[in-house]
């Protein structure tokens, strides 16, 4: 029988790994003292390394063991990371076999979703979806597998960055090859492949044109992500920044070619990477939404969680909170995007698995720039509900700013089954003849 007071820290970690932000409200333990909030990231650790004893040994779904590698991660235990991605990857790894055996007879994942392969809550994620994928159709099982192995994927890749952080980037370079063979384009890998081919070229020219092939691809794929100013900035200067040096001299450590305010490439982080442990706001490698305080502050966090716990569900509340949304959004159709932030995070704490939420959420954060957030919010309101129609239109717009016409395309395309009056009254005719 599992212990449901010892595996609280591990409910808050798969919670906050199921929904990034918003995060939900801390929950009373068993002797009805305040439990740790999610939002404390550093909070959350301690208390799962007081109660490390009586944890080792309870079953944890692959949901808990990725939510507890980003906890290692964002804390800078990159050792306890790579263990905790490896028992994620070995729950993974036969419904990524499975998908893999599927795509090399020719089937093609179906284009809708099937209802019983969405998650809900901690206890039915990727293990109880991929039970109930073999019992649908081919197409069907594999739209169900791939949806749901997005998330090993990601874990994936931060086993590798965690790797490389530890000083060994062979290991690293293997992990990130495994997630280009599945998904050719994801711009973590194609950043990490790229620097460590590059920072191994030492003048082999062969390797360095290899290196300078994936920084490239991540131009053409995900021009505004966080690592792509930094490779546009090195790129032109790539011979001068990787040439060979002797054996154990920092690489380009007083190299003036380096771009304005470039820090000094070593042998253990990659170029632009936070030091270990902590993290530069507004750096292209930075690890999270440290730069921009548009999301939900801690304070604001702070000031809400002891009313959610002792607040009532009553209908006039319930009201309240669709009038805030129903603010927010026309704020959002106003470009208002500070005023439609300022709105939905006074809701998220009360509906945390909600998706009109999370699709108002994600709009205003990509009008405000936010854009990294935005991706993971709408992504996370289309997993609730893939016909949500914010989170269409917004994905839609999204898409569209950074470049993919085919994804905004099918976003727009969708919506408009999804919803057409919302298509109609939000011009989507005229953002699709936009990206013709």
């Amino acid at each position: 029988m599992i212990d449901r007071a010892a595996m609280k820290p591990l409910l808050l970690v798969a919670a906050l790994f199921a929904c990034s932000k918003p995060q939900p409200a801390p929950v009373a333990d068993a002797g009805g003292e305040a439990a740790v909030s999610p939002a404390d990231s550093k909070a959350l650790l301690a208390e799962v390394d007081r109660l490390k004893d009586q944890l080792k040994d309870k079953p944890k779904s692959f949901e808990v063991l990725a939510a507890l590698g980003n906890l290692y991660y964002e804390n800078g235990r990159y050792l306890d990371a790579v263990d905790a991605y490896r028992q994620a990857e070995d729950l993974s790894a036969p419904a990524e076999a499975r998908a893999g055996e599927l795509r090399k007879k020719g089937v093609k994942p179906a284009a809708d979703l099937p209802v019983e392969c969405r998650r809900s809550g901690n206890d039915y994620g990727l293990a109880q979806i991929a039970e109930a994928a073999k019992k649908l159709d081919p197409p069907r099982e594999l739209r169900c597998l791939e949806t749901t192995l997005d998330m090993a994927l990601a874990a994936r890749a931060r086993r590798g960055d965690s790797f490389y952080l530890i000083g060994n980037p062979d290991a690293a370079l293997a992990e990130h090859r495994k997630v280009l063979a599945v998904q050719p384009d994801y711009p973590e890998s194609l950043f990490f492949v790229g620097a460590i081919l590059l920072e191994q070229s030492q003048g082999d020219k062969a390797k360095l044109a290899e290196g300078k092939k994936y920084w490239e691809r991540l131009l053409k794929v995900d021009p505004d992500g966080p690592r792509s100013k930094l490779v546009r900035e090195t790129l032109p200067k790539a011979e001068e920044v990787f040439k060979p040096r002797p054996q154990g001299q920092p690489m380009a450590q007083n190299d003036q070619q380096l771009p304005p305010g470039h820090p000094p490439i070593g042998d253990q982080l990659p170029p632009g990477h936070p030091e270990i442990g902590g993290g530069q706001p507004g750096s292209p490698m930075q690890h999270s939404d440290q730069a921009a305080p548009a999301g939900p502050t801690s304070e604001e966090m702070k000031n809400m969680q002891e009313a959610v716990e002792n607040t009532q569900r009553t209908p006039e509340l319930e009201k309240g909170l669709d009038d805030l949304l129903d603010e927010g959004e026309k704020d959002l159709d106003q470009g208002k995007y500070q005023d439609a932030r300022d709105a939905v995070v006074r809701v998220m704490p009360m509906r945390p698995n909600d998706a009109r939420t999370a699709a108002d959420l994600g709009g205003a954060m990509r009008g405000l720039g936010r854009t990294d957030m935005a991706a993971r919010t709408l992504q996370r309101a289309l997993q609730i509900d893939p016909r949500q129609p914010r989170a269409l239109y917004e994905m839609g717009k999204l898409q569209a700013q950074q470049g993919d016409k085919a994804g905004a395309q099918q976003s727009f395309a969708l919506l408009e089954q999804a919803d057409p009056k919302f298509a109609k009254a939000h011009k989507v005719g005229e953002e699709l003849a936009k990206l013709k």
